[in-house]
């Protein structure tokens, strides 16, 4: 399947000012990483199915020597201390083996996926990218060249990976177009202050999201000892993610894939129930209407008990950036754990075959387990693979701070989106029905059913 809607997402990226930016070089912007994927879903197995083999032929392997002196251009879409480690360990990569890299920051997440829909009409992408949705951009073009690679080469341990997190690189269940790095999921973070006030004892944490709705009750009656205006008990940064785990949770698949064909069905009974739960957040005062952009600045300013965010706020909320004792506890759930997994993913996108060992030898370098482990540590990602879990440094991480110990032990239930191109339409229409749903501008019911048939009609008109 061709990538569609290009011309489309180009359109809308002449609007961006920063289409073009993003200086070359090993200097890594300061500035607040990009939250944590925002995409669109139906859940996949994570049995660790295999994907159909690639439709493209495999080039003969080559030798170490035949990588040096290669230059690669790579665009990488994280920043903030992510984006310190990543060129670490990039300079380290080019520095044993010989390859020269060309580094530069792409913008958040929207950003590098508009400047790499824009490089691709006018062939200047760039050879190699850490970005999110990965897969459109190469399974979308008809690219399977990685899925070859797994093949015939033993450069990855394929085996050694968490199964949801390899779906997570899979287009359509066509096959693997794109390799795991800094991938994430949410996680309910807590102000332990607050909750210590309110008389709340954490040590057997609300489990569902009816025992978490009796917690953030006794939280507003008095945990805002300050009488702070506008304290709430719970929100997120990220309604969209957290909506489509909810569903999930609930028993509702959020499209139908068959055979290529999808259909979003996210307005069902059972999504209508958790849209009600959603609504009765605001209802009862808990969490504010449509303010899910200023969540993190609430929470971090003493302002809200709770709040889901990425995994990667693991490594920026530390003892020095947060005034108060941060906790941190495992997702609540309607009748099931589930959890959608986010993040970033590597891609290949060199048209040219002469530099195609290189990247690969790129990829897997920075994906390795020694390698990925120490980014996952360094960045509040998660590790992609199984046997990190057995790593020395990775015990203590669990041991020292209990923040990672929830997001790991959240790896047991986690599930990919599956991409499709209209996966960013679904997230728009999802926050838009929330957003209306919490104004009372619509029942459950009504904002869902807009949002499914607005999908479907951007799906009908490719």
């Amino acid at each position: 399947m061709k990538l569609k809607k290009i011309p489309a997402i180009l359109l809308a990226a002449l609007m961006v000012v920063s289409l073009l930016g993003g200086c070359v070089s090993s200097y890594v912007d300061k500035t607040t990483e990009a939250p944590a994927p925002q995409t669109t879903e139906a859940p996949k197995p994570t049995e660790g199915t295999s994907a159909e083999p690639g439709t493209t032929e495999a080039p003969a392997p080559a030798t170490e020597a035949d990588i040096s002196g290669t230059k690669l251009v790579v665009w990488y879409a994280v920043s903030g201390t992510s984006g310190d480690l990543f060129n670490k360990l990039s300079e380290k990569f080019a520095k044993e083996t010989g390859v020269e890299l060309e580094l530069s920051y792409s913008g958040g997440s929207g950003d590098t996926a508009t400047k790499v829909s824009a490089a691709l009409l006018t062939q200047t992408q760039p050879d190699v990218a850490l970005m999110y949705a990965g897969p459109l951009y190469t399974g979308g073009e008809g690219d399977f060249r990685i899925a070859d690679l797994l093949k015939t080469t033993n450069d990855f341990d394929q085996a050694d990976v968490f199964e949801g997190m390899m779906d997570y690189c899979d287009y359509m269940n066509e096959g693997f177009c794109a390799i795991p790095c800094g991938i994430s999921t949410q996680v309910m973070y807590y102000n332990k202050d607050i909750l210590k006030a309110a008389g709340v004892d954490m040590t057997n944490p609300p489990k569902t999201w009816a025992e978490f709705y009796d917690v953030l009750g006794k939280v507003m009656e008095k945990g805002n000892t300050s009488g702070a205006e506008g304290f709430k008990a719970f929100d997120t940064n990220d309604e969209a993610w957290l909506f489509k785990s909810m569903l999930m949770q609930n028993g509702c698949e959020i499209i139908e894939n068959d055979n290529g064909e999808i259909t979003p069905i996210f307005n069902n009974e059972k999504a209508v129930e958790v849209g009600d739960y959603w609504k009765s957040l605001v209802d009862a005062g808990y969490m504010s209407a449509a303010q899910h952009s200023n969540a993190e600045k609430a929470f971090l300013g003493g302002n809200l008990a709770f709040i889901a965010a990425s995994s990667n706020r693991i490594s920026r909320w530390t003892a020095d950036s947060v005034p108060f004792e941060l906790g941190a506890i495992e997702m609540p759930y309607f009748t099931q754990p589930s959890l959608a997994l986010g993040g970033n993913v590597l891609v290949i996108l060199t048209k040219d075959e002469s530099k195609l060992q290189a990247a690969w030898k790129y990829v897997t370098y920075l994906t390795n387990a020694e390698n990925n482990t120490e980014f996952a540590l360094g960045t509040g990602y998660l590790p992609i693979h199984k046997s990190a879990m057995e790593r020395k440094e990775v015990k203590d991480a669990i041991a020292a701070n209990e923040m990672y110990t929830v997001a790991f032990n959240q790896l047991s239930y986690t599930w990919a989106y599956t991409h499709f191109q209209e996966m960013g339409t679904m997230d728009t229409q999802i926050k838009s029905a929330l957003g209306k749903l919490e104004k009372g501008r619509g029942t459950s019911q009504e904002v869902l059913d807009k949002a499914v048939k607005e999908v479907q009609d951007e799906i009908n008109d490719k």
